[in-house]
C-alpha cells in the first residue's frame, strides 16, 4: 500500500498528457513560443489584449487589427487560441499592427497550415515599335500580388517547410513503408503527401499537458 501511495502521484501525473490531435483544446489566450503552446500555458490572456478581432473559421483564419497589450509591452505572438483551437502568426503588417494567424488544417507532431502571402515583384516593361520592332520606351513595374501557400509545420519547434514531396519523405524517413510509398509516385500530390504526414503522426503522437480550456 505504501508503494502504491508513492506512485499514484506520479500516475496522476502521467493521465494528464493526453496525445495532440483535432480533438485536443488549448487554454484561450497568447502564446509567444512553440514551448509555452506546447506546455498549453497561455502567456498573456485575451483580457490583456487590445485591437478588433475578426474570426472566419470556415478559412481558418483569425485576423486582429491595431493588435496591442493593454498593460505592458509584451513580444510578438507565436500563436493565440480561440475556443481551444490554435492559431499560428502567418502575416504582420507593422504599420497598422494587423496581425493574421492561420488555423491548423491537419494537426499532429507535424501540422500543416494554409494561408495567403503577399509577393512583391518588380518587372520590367518595354514598348515597342511596331513599324521597327525595337524598344523606345522601358521601365520597372512593381505589383503586389496574393500566393496561397501550404506549409508544415514541427510543432516542437515551431519550424515550417515547403509541402512538397521531397520535404515530406524526409520527414517520415524513419518509417519505411511510409518512406516507400512515397517514393513509388513521382506526383506531389498533395491527398497523398497529407495522408503520409496523418499515418506518421498517428505513430509518433505529441503528448500535451491536459489542462485544458474546458477542465
Amino acid at each position: 500500500m505504501r508503494w502504491f501511495l508513492l506512485l499514484f502521484p506520479l500516475w496522476l501525473t502521467a493521465q494528464r498528457e493526453v496525445p495532440l490531435d483535432a480533438d485536443f483544446r488549448f487554454h484561450d489566450g497568447v502564446y509567444f513560443t512553440p514551448e509555452a503552446l506546447l506546455a498549453n500555458e497561455p502567456d498573456a490572456d485575451w483580457s490583456d489584449i487590445s485591437g478588433e478581432m475578426v474570426q472566419l473559421p470556415e478559412d481558418f483564419r483569425v485576423q486582429i487589427d491595431s493588435f496591442g497589450y493593454k498593460q505592458r509591452r509584451y513580444t510578438q505572438p507565436y500563436a493565440i487560441s480561440l475556443d481551444g483551437l490554435p492559431y499560428l502568426l502567418v502575416r504582420r503588417d507593422g504599420q497598422r499592427t494587423f496581425y493574421e494567424f492561420a488555423g491548423l488544417r491537419q494537426v499532429g507532431r507535424y501540422a500543416t497550415v494554409r494561408y495567403d502571402t503577399v509577393m512583391h515583384t518588380r518587372q520590367l516593361m518595354r514598348a515597342y515599335n511596331p513599324a521597327t520592332g525595337r524598344p523606345f520606351r522601358e521601365g520597372w513595374v512593381e505589383r503586389n500580388r496574393r500566393r496561397e501557400v501550404h506549409r508544415i509545420v514541427d510543432m516542437v519547434t515551431g519550424h515550417r517547410y515547403p509541402l512538397e514531396l521531397p520535404t515530406v519523405r524526409q520527414l517520415v524517413a524513419t518509417e519505411r513503408d511510409i518512406h516507400d510509398a512515397l517514393n513509388r509516385s513521382s506526383s506531389e500530390e498533395e491527398a497523398r503527401m497529407i495522408r503520409a504526414l496523418v499515418l506518421y503522426n498517428e505513430r509518433h503522437p505529441l503528448l500535451i499537458p491536459l489542462q485544458q480550456a474546458n477542465d
